[in-house]
């Protein structure tokens, strides 16, 4: 189960002020969250909350991860409360406290179904965390249209942050891989790995094309209808493209390897289309193209086993996730009430208090 070892010296509490929650110079309670026979302690929350707040590469990925998960109908809560220093918002910390009753609840899966989270999982746990980071970035920026945001990749977020505070994201990560493999069918051995990549070679060859980019739909129209008419690929992209490199070349964008990023877009885009067959117009971030697959070529294994590895995890997304929310149902889960209570019926989540207790104010008699 995720743990967090308890702070030396002189230990902070959490406590609710108007909306807020503060660090203050009183005795700590043993623990903000109980799921089951595992608990988090007031103290580790209190330092995960503080990490967060110093850390501005992580925060503005966890904006990021939010607005990606909700497709942006959903905003990140402020951290920072509006008292004193040292204080945060409730909405923040029962978001980050849901984040870490989730993660306890999938290691407890894990456990139900004798998974074990050794040395050789918690690694590629951490490949697979920098991985998914990179991804959500990469994501977000497409959507804001920006070239980067937070930070380059999961490897500059991840060597940002306190080891402790990546042990835990690391083993939380290598829990879900775990979860997820099994629900697919699958181990994330070589051996297993390789007998999905047997089972499914057409998903992960290399997939070359070429393209023709307009500012407009209309203008994609009226390309495809020329070349449907006897044009050739090249020349419409030649005397059309707007992409002046492709269009220097015929169009020719080049190959796409299963392990590149943007592999899962290119195969979306031009799924069932036959090696010379021409897409319909595909919008592309205010532009739209017309996409020719000029090969398939065969992968090696060897060549994408990072990319076999993920097609696994993604295969077990939808059993692993009803797996969850059967737990989820029937979980002893406590919160400390100073952060509201504990509401399983949407999920994972605490419904914050309405106000906070006498007992918890900084200042009960104002």
């Amino acid at each position: 189960m995720r743990r967090h070892p308890l702070l030396s010296g002189a230990l902070a509490v959490l406590v609710v002020v108007g909306g807020v929650v503060a660090a203050g110079a009183f005795s700590v309670p043993a623990t903000a969250v109980t799921v089951d026979d595992a608990s988090i302690s007031r103290a580790a929350v209190d330092s995960d909350l503080a990490t967060i707040e110093q850390n501005a590469a992580f925060g503005s990925y966890l904006d990021a991860n939010v607005a990606v998960r909700s497709a942006s109908a959903t905003a990140l809560p402020p951290i920072g409360g509006s008292g004193r220093s040292g204080t945060y918002r409730t909405a923040f910390v029962d978001f980050w406290l849901s984040e870490l009753v989730n993660s306890l609840l999938i290691e407890d899966l894990a456990s139900r179904q004798h998974l074990r989270l050794d040395a050789t999982a918690l690694s590629a746990g951490h490949d697979d965390l920098v991985n998914s980071i990179t991804t959500t970035l990469r994501q977000a920026a497409a959507a804001t249209g920006q070239s980067a945001v937070c930070a380059q990749s999961g490897q500059a977020i991840v060597s940002t942050l306190p080891s402790g505070f990546l042990q835990d994201l690391v083993r939380s990560q290598a829990a879900g891989d775990l979860v997820l493999a099994h629900a697919a069918g699958y181990g994330l051995g070589t051996g297993q790995l390789a007998r999905y990549f047997d089972a499914h070679q057409s998903q992960f060859e290399t997939i070359c094309l070429s393209a023709i980019q307009t500012s407009t739909k209309a203008t994609a129209t009226q390309v495809r209808s020329q070349i449907e008419a006897g044009e050739s690929f090249a020349a419409a992209a030649s005397a059309n493209s707007t992409d002046t490199t492709s269009a220097a070349n015929g169009g020719a964008l080049g190959c796409f390897s299963a392990n590149e990023g943007a592999y899962l877009t290119v195969a979306g885009d031009v799924n069932g289309l036959a090696v010379g067959a021409l897409s319909q117009p595909v919008s592309n971030n205010g532009s739209y193209l017309l996409l020719e697959v000029t090969s398939h070529q065969p992968a090696a294994f060897d060549a994408v086993v990072t990319a076999v590895r993920q097609a696994v995890l993604g295969a077990g997304a939808t059993r692993a996730a009803s797996e969850l929310a059967a737990i989820t149902k029937t979980a002893r889960v406590a919160i400390d009430p100073r952060y509201g209570r504990w509401s399983p019926s949407s999920g994972v989540g605490i419904v914050p208090p309405r106000r906070p207790a006498v007992a918890d104010l900084l200042t009960p008699a104002t």
